[in-house]
């Protein structure tokens, strides 16, 4: 009995090694920002220049099924799929936006995308 006790504060010990070992740190997730979202983010300011740099290229949107993102309207009709296309990496089609920029879209999509 009294070499099972060693044993078992081994095992034990090992066991919350390897538990705090393999644990996800959050401040690693690149979904987690330590910026804050303004809510009155202006789509004529921040949003259009982004998405006319990033998105209004050729061979961007092209095609008879695929819209510009050159006005309020079809920004703001899309918005829900163009925040779920820039989080799983499809847009922008062959480039790449900062956090800060991605940051920007969410939040003003998040406040309503108004047209401001």
């Amino acid at each position: 009995m009294k070499k099972l006790i060693p044993v078992f504060f081994l095992i034990l010990f090992v066991i919350c090694i390897s538990v705090s070992a393999c644990s996800k740190n959050d401040s690693s997730n690149s979904n987690t920002t330590n910026t804050t979202c303004n809510p009155n983010t202006s789509f004529s300011s921040t949003i259009l220049p982004l998405f006319n740099a990033s998105c209004n290229l050729s061979g961007c949107h092209d095609g008879p099924n695929a819209a510009q993102l050159n006005t309020f309207q079809v920004v703001h009709d899309n918005a829900t799929q163009i925040r779920a296309s820039i989080s799983s990496g499809r847009m922008p089609k062959g480039g790449t936006l900062t956090t800060a920029q991605k940051n920007s879209i969410y939040c003003w999509i998040d406040n309503g995308a108004k047209n401001n």
